[in-house]
């Protein structure tokens, strides 16, 4: 599996993410914020202070997460 070298978010609740086997993901968060889960995350500024983690999840201050595995199973549906 590869694992993310890179995450650049964005203000329209877009996450860029950069691959170790130089794949690149573009992921919009956007349907998932009126989830319990990532509801607080609309909040642009909280949204903005995404990091990584273990080189395979993206964490915001401990509110949620989501790992590149569950990010690629929702792209494959």
């Amino acid at each position: 599996m590869a694992r993310i070298i890179k995450v650049v978010p964005h203000n329209d609740h877009t996450i860029t993410i950069e691959l170790s086997n130089n794949h690149r993901i573009i992921y919009d968060m956007r349907p998932r914020l009126n989830t319990i889960r990532f509801r607080k995350l609309a909040d642009i500024e909280t949204f903005l202070v995404v990091r990584l983690e273990n080189e395979n999840t993206l964490v915001w201050n401990n509110l949620c997460q989501i790992t590149i595995d569950e990010i690629i199973s929702i792209i494959e549906r």
